[in-house]
C-alpha cells in the first residue's frame, strides 16, 4: 500500500470516529458546538503521555478517552439541563476557552503546538472503529438506546415516562466526548504536529456536518457523512479554497430538502420537512400555549 493511500485511509478512519462519537450525543437530540474541544483534550493528553512520559499510544488513548469523558460529563452537567440555544452557546464558549488555554500553556508548546508524535496505524484506527461500532450496535438495541431515541423525539414525553433525562443525556455526552478524545489522540499521532488552530470552529463545524449529512437516526449515517466529506477535499482539490463554503451551502440545502440526512426516514404528515429536534420544540411550544 502506498503512503498516500494509507494517509487517506487514516484520515477517513479518524473522521469516522469523530462522527460516531458526535452521534452518541446527537442521538439524544443534544447538538454540541464544542466537540472540537474534546478532540483537542484527547490529542494533547495522549501527546503529553507519549512524548514526555514514554507511554505506548494505546494506553495513552485510554487515558485520553477518560480525560475527555470527565470534561464531557462536567460540561454536559452544566449545559444539558438548559435549552438547545444555551447548550450551543455554552459548548461553543467552552471550545474557545480550551483553545485559549492551550495557546497560552507553554508546557504543550503554546500557539506553536507540539510535534514529534507518531504511532497511529491502520490497525489502531480501524480497530477503534470496530470497537465503537460493536458498542453502538449493542447500545441501539438496549433499553438505554431506546431511552436516547425517546429523549430525541420528545423530551417531555420521555420525562413523563419516568426517564431521568439529565442523567441519561450527561452519560451520553461523556461517552461522546470519550470517543472524540480517542479520535483526537489518533489524529495527533498521525499528523505528527498539532496546534490549537487545528481544533477551532472550522473543525467543530465539520464534526457537526458529518452527522447532518449522513443523518442522525442511525450511526452508520454519521459514518457515511464522514466518509463523503473526508474524500471531497482530497479528490476535488480544485475546491481547496472553497470547500467550507460548499459545506455551508450543502448544510442549508439539507435542512431545506432532506433534514433527515442521506440515511433516515422522513417524517410523515405536514412536518416531514423538519428535523426531529424542530418538531419536538414545536410540540413543546404548543403545549405551553394550550397550558
Amino acid at each position: 500500500m502506498s503512503p498516500y493511500i494509507e494517509s487517506v485511509l487514516l484520515q477517513v478512519g479518524i473522521n469516522v470516529l469523530l462522527a460516531l462519537g458526535y452521534w452518541i450525543a446527537v442521538s439524544t437530540g443534544k447538538y454540541s458546538f464544542g466537540h472540537a474541544a474534546f478532540m483537542a483534550i484527547g490529542a494533547y493528553s495522549a501527546s503529553i503521555l507519549t512524548l514526555n512520559f514514554g507511554w505506548p499510544l494505546p494506553l495513552a488513548m485510554l487515558v485520553a478517552a477518560l480525560v475527555s469523558a470527565v470534561a464531557g460529563a462536567v460540561i454536559g452537567w452544566m449545559a444539558l439541563r438548559l435549552s438547545l440555544l444555551y447548550l450551543a452557546i455554552i459548548t461553543f464558549v467552552f471550545a474557545q476557552l480550551v483553545d485559549i488555554l492551550i495557546s497560552e500553556w507553554d508546557y504543550v508548546g503554546g500557539a506553536a503546538g507540539m510535534l514529534g508524535m507518531s504511532g497511529t496505524t491502520l490497525g489502531l484506527v480501524y480497530g477503534s472503529i470496530a470497537v465503537v461500532v460493536v458498542f453502538l450496535l449493542l447500545l441501539t438495541r438496549s433499553r438505554l438506546g431506546l431511552a436516547y431515541a425517546a429523549i430525541r423525539e420528545d423530551e417531555q414525553a420521555a420525562m413523563a415516562s419516568g426517564l431521568r433525562i439529565t442523567l441519561i443525556a450527561v452519560g451520553a455526552f461523556a461517552l461522546s466526548a470519550a470517543v472524540t478524545g480517542v479520535a483526537g489522540a489518533l489524529a495527533a499521532h498521525q499528523l505528527l504536529i498539532i496546534t490549537p488552530d487545528l481544533f477551532g470552529p472550522q473543525q467543530a463545524l465539520l464534526i457537526i456536518l458529518y452527522c447532518v449529512l449522513g443523518g442522525v437516526q442511525y450511526f452508520w449515517g454519521a459514518a457515511l457523512g464522514a466518509i463523503v466529506l473526508s474524500l471531497v477535499p482530497i479528490y476535488l482539490d480544485w475546491l481547496s479554497d472553497w470547500y467550507m463554503i460548499v459545506y455551508g451551502l450543502l448544510f442549508v440545502a439539507l435542512m431545506i430538502l432532506r433534514p433527515q440526512g442521506l440515511i433516515g426516514r422522513a417524517a410523515v404528515g405536514s412536518n416531514r420537512r423538519w428535523p426531529s429536534w424542530h418538531r419536538a420544540s414545536t410540540r413543546n411550544r404548543e403545549r405551553e400555549t394550550v397550558g
